[in-house]
């Protein structure tokens, strides 16, 4: 779903935040590379333990999440003229 319905940026910010790397830096790495989410954080941190960072960001109240802002600004439109054209949309993504 990201970067299709869904804008990366403010996940990956905070993950930069996160780590105290520049933004531009992650994007990058993630973007211009190619890289796999996961492997763009070892890239930047070998040896981290995702795991562990993952529930260390959940308890800092930085867990990830879907908000608003982080639909583009068409996926409603184009979403309700599918349900005006009776069209059924699932919507599936890869992330646990």
């Amino acid at each position: 779903m990201g970067e299709t319905i869904l804008r990366d940026d403010r996940y990956w910010a905070s993950w930069a935040d996160w780590l105290d790397v520049p933004r531009h830096t992650l994007s990058a790495i993630v973007v211009a590379q190619g890289r796999d989410n996961a492997d763009a954080l070892r890239l930047l941190r070998p040896g981290i333990d995702l795991e562990a960072e993952y529930a260390a960001r959940e308890a800092a109240g930085l867990g990830e999440r879907i908000e608003e802002a982080d639909l583009y600004a068409d996926v409603r439109p184009a979403l309700a003229a599918l349900r005006r054209a009776d069209y059924r949309l699932i919507i599936v993504g890869n992330h646990a």
